[in-house]
C-alpha cells in the first residue's frame, strides 16, 4: 500500500475512533445515590451524592468531610490544588465507595459547592 493510503486511512478511523468516544461518553452517567442506600455491597462503585458538610478535617494533602442527608457518609478527597469548603455547604461529589475499617466511605474524585 501506497504511505499516502494508509495515512488516509489511519486519518478516517482516528477521526471515527473519537466521535465515537464522545457518543459513549456523553451516554455514560454516574447513578445518584442516597447516603442510606449505601453499604458494603457497593465497594467499586462510582456515585454521586448530594449531601450538608457537617464536619471538616484538612490536613495537608488530604480532606475528609463528613456528609449528611438523613444519613451520613465520610468523604476523603486528595487535594492536588487548596480546597475551600467549610460546615454548612452544600455539595456535590463524585467517587468511588471503598471499605474504611468496615464502614463505607467515598474517595472523591469530582467535587462542587452547591450552596
Amino acid at each position: 500500500m501506497k504511505e499516502s493510503t494508509l495515512l488516509k486511512i489511519a486519518l478516517i478511523c482516528s477521526v471515527i475512533g473519537v466521535a465515537l468516544l464522545f457518543i459513549f461518553s456523553e451516554s455514560a452517567e454516574i447513578n445518584e445515590k442516597p447516603i442510606g442506600e449505601i453499604d458494603m455491597t457497593n465497594i467499586g462503585e462510582y456515585v454521586k451524592i448530594n449531601g450538608a458538610v457537617t464536619n471538616v478535617v484538612d490536613k495537608e494533602n488530604v480532606m475528609i468531610l463528613t456528609i449528611e442527608q438523613p444519613s451520613k457518609i465520610n468523604v476523603v478527597l486528595f487535594k492536588k490544588k487548596p480546597v475551600e469548603l467549610k460546615q454548612g455547604n452544600y455539595i456535590e461529589v463524585i467517587g468511588k465507595i471503598d471499605d474504611y475499617e468496615g464502614k463505607p466511605e467515598i474517595i472523591g474524585d469530582k467535587i462542587r459547592v452547591i450552596s
